[in-house]
């Protein structure tokens, strides 16, 4: 990976609150990936003088490129630009050109500038102004040396996202892809498993998830999904594509049937695209999750073309799932049918909190029944038992040849 390192800086009690969700940052980063500088860090930080002074100090002494959305408005609250000064040491000068600019957009508005406004006027000694065509708030692009005499580059811009998006388009991306210098990028593709946990993935793939490896693999486990998301960087999406090539194969030749998909991909899609590939469709008796499982089908369906029928019931006690499973697919005309029993806590591991279920699978050339014990927080179980039975029948259909 390139040796460039970028944070990105979130201001606000907003965001330190929960009030208001930081989309900038995610939005910063994939841009930046574009260009090949990697995010080390993402910091958050109120509305506090003596906090946003720390975080800056900190994120220009341990990354090269510091990005911060927010605090560059009219009010008491907003203190991003003293912050930058008080951290660099200059003072803060009145830019006349921007005061101008900001007195031209009110009277454009039919109103006067309210005196607040003016704040918005003053830039750290130094630095460059990033314009903002339809805000009052420009951005400020700082450099200065840190304690360890390296430089480090602000980039300084409004929290409101379409004003940050025009502003990063217009001046900090080309800004930044002059300073890299290189024609590169970052680029991840992601692979979906499911069937085993973290861990045991991990020992399944030598050498695969090893930092400082290129192309790099991160694991992320959600909701017993297992994500292998695989960095690295290069002059197109198809280079980082072909130097991905050697080890997306490893994983999938290492991890067989557990990998189901691809960068979003949910069993359900999955699912779905094996139907309509085969133009077969399914109909799916529901004892236990309360239809949800067919919804999802119909969901990532958006023509309705695979699901045939679809019913819940209230049935306490269904065993033979198979059956159920085979008479359902009849009476609906279906190709596959599927009977989901209900979802029970095992008498005997109460304490364990382990449950247990069954479901039945057929086509025109068998019956299958299996039964499912998983154990976990009860937050997740249901939405585990979603997935094992999308799992179950995504591996039936892979295997079927009805």
């Amino acid at each position: 990976m390139p040796d460039i390192r970028a944070e990105i800086i979130s201001i606000g009690d907003e965001m330190t609150s929960g009030v208001r969700l930081d989309t900038n940052s995610q939005w910063l980063s994939q841009r930046l990936g574009e260009i090949g500088i990697p995010v080390a860090f993402h910091s958050t930080v109120g509305d506090e003088l003596a906090d946003i002074v720390e975080v800056f100090r900190s994120a220009a002494g341990r990354a090269d490129i510091v990005v911060a959305t927010g605090g560059l408005g009219p009010t008491a609250d907003d203190l991003t630009r003293q912050a930058i000064a008080e951290m660099g040491q200059v003072q803060l000068l009145l830019q006349q050109s921007v005061l101008d600019h900001i007195k031209q957009m009110y009277m454009r508005r039919g109103r006067g500038m309210p005196p607040n406004n003016e704040i918005q006027a003053w830039f750290p000694e130094g630095s460059k102004i990033i314009e903002n065509p339809e805000g009052t708030a420009p951005g400020i692009d700082f450099t200065g040396i840190n304690e360890s005499d390296a430089t480090y580059r602000i980039f300084a811009l409004p929290g409101v996202p379409v004003e940050m998006k025009q502003m990063w388009q217009a001046t900090v991306g080309p800004a930044l892809r002059a300073m890299v210098g290189h024609d590169q990028i970052i680029h991840h593709h992601t692979i979906h498993c499911f069937g085993s946990g973290e861990s045991h993935i991990e020992t399944l793939l030598p050498d695969v998830v090893r930092r400082g490896r290129d192309p790099q693999v991160g694991i992320t486990a959600s909701a017993a999904t297992i994500s292998l998301r695989i960095s690295t960087h290069g002059k197109s999406v198809e280079h980082c594509l072909e130097k991905m090539k050697p080890t997306v194969r490893i994983i999938e030749e290492s991890l067989g049937e557990m990998v189901y998909g691809h960068n979003g991909q949910e069993l359900h899609d999955v699912v779905v695209e094996l139907l309509a590939q085969r133009g077969k469709t399914v109909a799916v008796f529901d004892a236990g999750l309360d239809g949800a499982v067919a919804n999802l089908i119909s969901k990532s369906d958006m023509e309705q073309r695979v699901l045939s029928r679809s019913e819940i019931s209230r049935a306490t006690k269904l065993e033979q799932l198979c059956e159920a499973a085979s008479d359902f697919a009849q009476e609906s005309n279906a190709d596959f049918g599927l009977a989901i029993g209900t979802l029970n806590r095992d008498p005997g591991s109460i304490e364990s909190g382990q449950s247990f279920y069954r479901v039945g699978f057929a086509d025109s050339n068998q019956k299958l029944q299996r039964e499912f014990r998983f154990s976990g927080h009860s937050g997740w179980r249901e939405v585990r038992a979603i997935k094992e039975v999308l799992n179950f029948f995504r591996l039936q259909l892979a295997n079927s040849s009805g």
